[in-house]
């Protein structure tokens, strides 16, 4: 059975959230310098990516009313 658009909307959300604690207090260089830290937000920006495809696919018309969704998903890319 296929996810509903509200899960996706959730990972969207909670892909955020894991940015935010990951680079909360994260100065630039200490993020250009770190691997690790770089790693894990680039992966969350993947599965935003991922969600939004997956939500374009899913219902088109909900789709458009998130902003941005083709540079979204050709960031993932």
């Amino acid at each position: 059975m296929p996810r509903s658009v509200a899960a996706y909307l959730a990972d969207v959300i909670d892909a955020c959230d894991a940015i935010a604690t990951v680079l909360a207090g994260v100065e630039l260089a200490a993020y250009q310098q770190d691997r690790a830290i770089r790693s894990a937000v680039e992966r969350e920006f993947i599965l935003i990516g991922e969600a939004i495809a997956s939500i374009r696919r899913a219902d088109p018309q909900i789709a458009e009313r998130i902003s941005h969704t083709r540079m979204i998903v050709g960031f993932r890319n």
